[in-house]
């Protein structure tokens, strides 16, 4: 253990040329600002933090409040101008200090509008705060050639900084695809025979469900995931795997970008297919533009010069630490009883990314008085599209929805009114609604705790496969 200990310590602290490194900063820095740009122009802080009259909150920054509009529009500011500063590496730490505080604020307001590639974001962009991203394509390192004091002449890097990062991809695919290894996914090829579906009615595309087709989606997916990583980081299959990730990304584009949300998470994918190059390959295939930013060495082998910032004893803890945590945390459902997808308890942070499928016919909650008498509410006014969808997939959103109709009840002068649902769902495809919490349950009391399952919440999935 000791042996291996040392040669995983030397592997991450060995210097290597900044080129990937400094290329994906640039590529993340272009994507963030695509992804700010979009949140400007669809609209998004009216729609998701302005609008909404009830935002719920995660267990752990339940103290998180939007800011007045004028400051959310201004934040929205800010994201662009962080990411351009990222992309052009200048002032590259601050900037990115402030882009992981502002986007991660931003997605912590409301777990209703809540997306995995918003958590990978700030992951990212949080290690990345620790890293010489700025040592390579950079204006910093333009200035540090021209012999600028505002620039300073760092040739290599440690490769941990890299590493991290490769390791954290690699992380979300491979778990994506081991959630892919369910029995609704392999045999009922749900969700993506539903999500075919919706495709075809909302493209008029002529494309069917037929059995070749999805089992193309459903196979070609789950292999892809796990496999696709481990191939970008062995150089044999590098190319393959390359091209299969970027076909992939761009399929995942088409086939969602008009039925549900799917972002600019196939960029950030293309994107870091760089990470995985060699250094030699991104300095030789650098388009001239690109390389006026080059830090001062273009060889990728170190020298007895080489400069090299001191990694800390501590690091190579941090980074085992780090990895492990994000090994054992997407799998602490089977800690809870009851399926992830079911109960929605475990479900988040957990890179189960587009296997889920609820269907409802209405969700009819309703007030209840102290004389028995019932007043319906239709809660689908109270919050947006996001919300409401994301009702219907997370029952914990429900106690916070139930405490707000229990003071508005109050407002209206009913005495400690009860809140019960009618909430029934379809799960997975298979056939019937099933209620997903007892109808005589009063959920203003049902509680959430981030370490214990929620008693109140069906349990059982509605239909088991045999």
């Amino acid at each position: 253990m000791q042996r291996l200990f040392k040669k995983y310590n030397e592997y991450l602290i060995t210097p290597i040329h900044p080129a990937n490194l400094g290329l994906f900063r640039m590529l993340f820095g272009l994507v963030m600002a695509i992804q700010t740009v979009w949140f400007i122009a669809s609209g998004f802080v009216e729609k998701e933090v302005i609008e909404p009259i009830i935002h719920f909150k995660f267990y752990w920054f339940s103290f998180l409040e939007p800011l007045p509009a004028l400051g959310m529009h201004g934040l929205m500011g800010v994201l662009l101008i962080a990411s351009i500063l990222v992309m052009i590496g200048w002032q590259y730490r601050k900037a990115m200090v402030v882009f992981f505080v502002s986007f991660t604020y931003l997605w912590l307001l409301d777990k209703g509008y809540f997306n995995n590639h918003y958590y990978l974001i700030s992951l990212l962009s949080f290690l990345m705060i620790f890293m010489n991203a700025d040592a390579c394509f950079s204006l910093k390192a333009k200035s540090a050639k021209n012999g600028s004091k505002a620039g300073s002449a760092l040739q290599f890097i440690p490769r941990w900084q890299p590493f991290i990062l490769k390791a954290q991809l690699v992380i979300v695919l491979v778990i994506s695809g081991i959630n892919k290894i369910n029995p609704y996914w392999l045999f009922d090829y749900q969700p993506i025979k539903y999500i075919l579906e919706q495709k075809a009615l909302a493209s008029g595309a002529t494309f069917s469900g037929s059995i070749p087709i999805l089992l193309f989606f459903c196979y070609g997916g789950l292999l892809l995931d796990l496999f696709v990583g481990i191939g970008l980081w062995w150089k044999k299959t590098r190319i393959p795997s390359a091209i299969a990730l970027i076909l992939f990304n761009l399929i995942n584009f088409w086939m969602f970008y008009n039925i549900g949300e799917i972002g600019i998470f196939p960029l950030l994918m293309i994107a870091s297919i760089v990470l995985f190059l060699e250094p030699a390959t991104v300095i030789k295939r650098t388009p001239p533009f690109v390389s006026q930013f080059f830090s001062i060495s273009n060889s990728d082998q170190p020298s007895a010069k080489t400069s090299i910032p001191k990694t800390k004893k501590i690091i190579p803890y941090l980074v085992g630490g780090y990895l492990i945590f994000h090994l054992l945390f997407p799998f602490r459902h089977l800690l809870y009883p009851g399926h992830v997808d079911w109960t929605g308890e475990g479900q988040r942070f957990a890179w189960r990314m587009k296997i889920m499928l609820k269907e409802i016919k209405d969700i009819q909650f309703k007030l209840e008085g102290h004389n028995g008498q019932e007043y319906p509410v239709t809660v689908a006014k109270m919050l947006s599209p996001k919300q409401y969808t994301n009702l219907i997939y997370y029952p914990d959103l429900i106690p916070q929805l139930a405490q707000r109709l229990k003071k508005e009840g109050i407002s209206k002068g009913l005495t400690n009114p009860k809140v019960k649902a009618d909430f029934k769902v379809k799960f997975m495809g298979r056939p019937g609604y099933f209620p997903i919490v007892d109808p005589n349950t009063d959920l203003s009391k049902a509680k959430i705790h981030p370490f214990f399952s929620s008693k109140w919440i069906n349990k059982r999935p509605p239909v088991e496969i045999k």
